[in-house]
């Protein structure tokens, strides 16, 4: 089948006990623990995760404990079934990371690479016809699980979406996007602006250094923000449809993938903060 991907960033939840650090796992940015895994924000520059959501749904959110309740627990592996596509949002690394694709689910090795590396600073468009978000198409049927390359500067390392691959660490965090669902952003695939009519959408953050890489205890910095990815392929673990007017929350658990049964209380949101490249 044919799929189109288009590059933002994103992350994920699996395996072993303590997939997280316990700076993302406990929340201790934020000094609230609520059980559901949140990267930091406010850490190094923007975008930060929630940033991203903002700039794709028009929202509000003034930190990453914001999305909780669009948190999706299980997404080590996803599904390609029809055409769909994957877009490059943003990004803070400033590394050459290079996004693609695994088949060989529990092994790593029969990989594609997708999107290449773009050691930049910053969102990457806004979907729209003048600003597309870099984008690619591929034919995939079945399970797959994605992997972040980076060619340096400060590592030579790849990170797989199944924690078994990191031993045992979580490098991506994922968050459902109904909202999208039925509506098109425009993709620069090859050099051609395609409109693309989202069906699946979830944003997808990396944290593309290795544990101990700046700070004992931490996972690479803990803020999921650097490589983004809005992808058009739903985790394997979604087996009900989420439309976008159903409450978040109830549709999360009643799916399983909501990490807690707690929810944070709403915080009053603000006039949204400027957004600026690092």
């Amino acid at each position: 089948m044919r799929i189109t991907i288009a590059a933002l960033a994103l992350l994920h939840f699996s395996g072993q006990a303590t997939p997280f650090s316990s700076n993302v796992i406990n929340d201790v940015y934020h000094n609230q623990a609520n059980g559901v895994p949140t990267a930091r924000d406010h850490n190094d520059g923007v975008p930060d995760l929630y940033d991203a959501v903002n700039l794709l749904l028009g929202t509000n959110y003034q930190s990453n404990a914001d999305l909780d309740n669009r948190f999706v627990a299980n997404d080590q592996l996803f599904v390609g079934e029809g055409s769909q596509s994957v877009a490059l949002v943003g990004l803070t690394a400033g590394n050459h990371n290079t996004l693609g694709i695994y088949t060989d689910i529990g092994v790593g090795n029969d990989k594609t690479a997708i999107l290449p590396s773009d050691p930049h600073y910053g969102f990457k468009g806004d979907g729209s016809t003048s600003q597309p978000f870099s984008g690619v198409t591929l034919d995939i049927n079945g399970e797959f699980g994605w992997y972040l390359e980076q060619g340096g500067p400060l590592t030579y390392s790849t990170f797989y979406s199944e924690n078994q691959l990191n031993g045992g660490w979580d490098h991506t965090m994922t968050f459902a996007m109904p909202e999208l669902n039925g509506q098109s952003r425009y993709l620069d695939i090859g050099g051609n602006i395609v409109e693309h009519i989202f069906t699946n959408a979830y944003l997808i953050g990396w944290e593309d250094l290795p544990f101990d890489f700046f700070e004992p205890g931490m996972l690479g910095d803990d803020d999921y923000d650097d490589m983004m990815y809005l992808v058009d392929f739903k985790p394997a673990s979604v087996t009900t449809p989420v439309e976008a007017s159903e409450p978040l929350s109830a549709w999360l658990l009643a799916s399983g993938l909501l990490g807690c049964c707690l929810q944070r209380r709403k915080r009053r949101l603000s006039a949204m903060v400027g957004l600026q490249s690092k």
